[in-house]
């Protein structure tokens, strides 16, 4: 009964086992930084670049736009840009303070999701940039052109900071061991 292996959500606790002193230890996979780059200059960049995309997307929320007060299709993409950037912001943070040596669940957790997170993030902010111009081409700017403008400007750099992070972040390299990994995106088209 001790030896059950786990599945679902916990299944990386497979990984951890008792050692004679009854201590647990680890013995999964462990992955390490292996780009061109210096790995503090890479995860500086990655910091400052996830830092960049939560605060437009947080200034963009707290904005006076007419748009932004009870418009479906303008809240609900907003909604989502705010749970993929913080989803991302995360992941972002997780990967920085790990340290040099990520485990296998640190690394499915972070460099194996960030970049579909920072896509996310970037969709949901094109689509509110969307929502945002349909409800000025109905109903204006109500007397509130500059955060209305505001509002679209910080979604736009939302989307270039998420996106510029996610192909920076598919160029780093990592390693297991012996073997170099691919990178996070490799094998798949950077644009898609």
């Amino acid at each position: 009964m001790a030896d059950r292996k786990r599945g679902g959500r916990r299944d990386y606790l497979n990984d951890f086992h008792m050692d004679l002193s009854g201590q647990y230890v680890y013995t999964g996979a462990l992955y390490r930084y292996a780009g061109t780059l210096p790995r503090r200059k890479a995860m500086l960049r990655t910091g400052l670049m996830a830092a960049a995309m939560a605060v437009f997307t947080v200034v963009a929320g707290c904005l006076d736009a007419p748009a932004m007060f009870g418009t479906a299709y303008v809240l609900l993409p907003y909604l989502g840009q705010v749970i993929a950037a913080a989803l991302s912001v995360w992941a972002a943070g997780q990967l920085i303070v790990s340290g040099k040596e990520l485990r296998a669940y640190v690394y499915r957790a972070t460099v194996e999701k960030l970049p579909r997170r920072l896509r996310v993030t970037a969709v949901f902010a094109a689509v509110g940039i969307l929502g945002n111009v349909v409800y000025l081409c109905l109903y204006g700017f109500g007397g509130k052109v500059l955060p209305s403008l505001a509002v679209l400007v910080l979604h736009a750099l939302t989307g270039v900071a998420a996106e510029l992070l996610r192909r920076f972040f598919l160029t780093l390299r990592w390693d297991s061991g012996s073997e170099e990994l691919p990178s996070a995106g490799e094998g798949r088209d950077p644009n898609s």
